[in-house]
């Protein structure tokens, strides 16, 4: 899969690389103010697994249309818009997990 992205289209890569920064950050603030708070453990799986099936999983499909589309360029416009927009909600949520601390 990451030879997909990662291959033929390195702003893909970029892309899929800052996305996954920014949930990292995300993830380890929420975790971090589970634990010095009492917390159950479901919604610390859910700060963690959440993430990864409803942005990461998208554009890992977005990424394989690559191979389907035989220019690209609409897929890859996709691609790069919904990870703007990711990026944007976990930057939005970071800040927002900060200053309820």
């Amino acid at each position: 899969m990451m030879g997909v992205i990662g291959y033929h289209h390195l702003g893909m890569l970029i892309a899929m690389w800052i996305v996954l920064i920014a949930i990292g950050c995300t993830i380890v603030v929420r975790v971090l103010q589970g634990l010095r708070r009492s917390t159950n453990i479901g919604e610390l799986a859910e700060a963690v697994t959440r993430p990864m099936v409803f942005d990461v999983l998208p554009l890992i499909i977005l990424s394989l249309l690559t191979l389907i589309d035989p220019t690209g360029i609409l897929i890859r416009i996709w691609y790069y818009v919904a990870a703007v927009l990711i990026v944007a909600r976990q930057l939005m949520l970071l800040s927002g997990h900060i200053k309820s601390k």
